[in-house]
């Protein structure tokens, strides 16, 4: 099986070796030295240019490397008849878990809190809440959501989701669309995203969703930039509507150093770090991916472009 490999990180040797090391019968190619395009069978690809398929008349397969495929659908505005996957990593999904979790402990505890003090050298205490009169919102359910879900209720806390079609098996109450998102807010102090972008959620964490949160609130974003309207995050803060946020994303990365959401005391900022795809258990899920392939059986974690996850 022949197979291109292309990714926007400074990994791709890395990801080329692993691939290799777990399927040696693999031919990978590097993209963009790639020979035959008619030759590529599959390819590997994250946030592509728009002509990478250029010529791949017999491709089978394209498989994301990542658990969005929002850079791919918005990068190549005509994709080829194929199957398109996005990786569903359990580890990752974990590492996601624990960032929320961290962000989740970190406004309870009022650990923000403790930060601002220890550059004044001030010696006092806050009260908190225990978990369970802590109401947390998770927007989505999938294999991020459902990970991030099932770790927040280990600690106790009040867990909710947040989604946009019924999921009648799931562990913790759901509000599903647009008529269960004002009951599903009020009762959340801490919300966190982890949304797929698509048209639908672009844009959705704005001043509307703010104002139905209780006063004093809390905004974890570690999905896309693109959901948070930025403006309507900073008068939320001002006006004492949120609290505080931590956020992993952002429209534009790396984050300009002009942005003010680095300077801003109640924004906590990370490089969007929250679940980093680790080229060695990614690869597996891959590789049992291509062997699928090859078997004819079904794929795993296909994608409706239509609905964009």
């Amino acid at each position: 099986m022949k197979v291109v490999l292309q990714t926007s990180w400074n990994t791709a040797a890395a990801w080329r070796a692993e691939l290799l090391r777990q399927a040696p019968d693999l031919e990978v190619r590097l993209w963009p030295e790639i020979g035959d395009p008619a030759e590529i069978d599959v390819v590997l690809c994250w946030q592509p240019p728009p002509d990478l398929f250029a010529g791949m008349r017999n491709l089978r397969l394209i498989q994301v490397l990542g658990a969005g495929v929002d850079g791919l659908l918005r990068k190549v505005p005509v994709l080829p008849p194929v199957p398109i996957a996005r990786l569903v990593d359990p580890v990752m999904a974990q590492r996601m878990a624990e960032y929320c979790l961290y962000a989740t402990l970190r406004f309870h505890r009022r650990f923000d809190l403790y930060e601002r003090q220890l550059a004044q050298a001030r010696w006092e205490r806050h009260q908190h809440l225990d978990p369970p009169e802590i109401g947390v919102g998770v927007m989505g359910l999938g294999a991020i959501g459902s990970t991030v879900v099932r770790v927040l209720r280990q600690f106790g806390y009040n867990v909710a989701a947040w989604t946009r079609s019924p999921h009648p098996d799931a562990e913790v109450p759901v509000f599903v669309g647009g008529e269960g998102l004002p009951a599903f807010l009020a009762r959340t102090r801490i919300l966190i995203c982890v949304l797929p972008l698509t048209p639908e959620t672009a844009s959705i964490l704005d001043r509307r969703v703010f104002e139905q949160m209780p006063r004093g609130s809390y905004l974890v974003n570690a999905a896309r930039g693109e959901h948070l309207v930025v403006p309507h995050l900073l008068s939320a803060l001002e006006t004492g509507r949120l609290e505080g946020a931590m956020l992993d994303v952002f429209a534009h990365e790396p984050l300009p150093k002009s942005s003010p959401l680095w300077r801003h005391p109640k924004i906590f900022v990370t490089p969007h770090t929250a679940g980093i795809t680790n080229p060695r258990t990614a690869t597996a899920v891959i590789v049992e991916q291509l062997r699928r392939l090859e078997r004819g059986e079904p794929l795993l974690h296909l994608v409706d472009p239509a609905r964009g996850y």
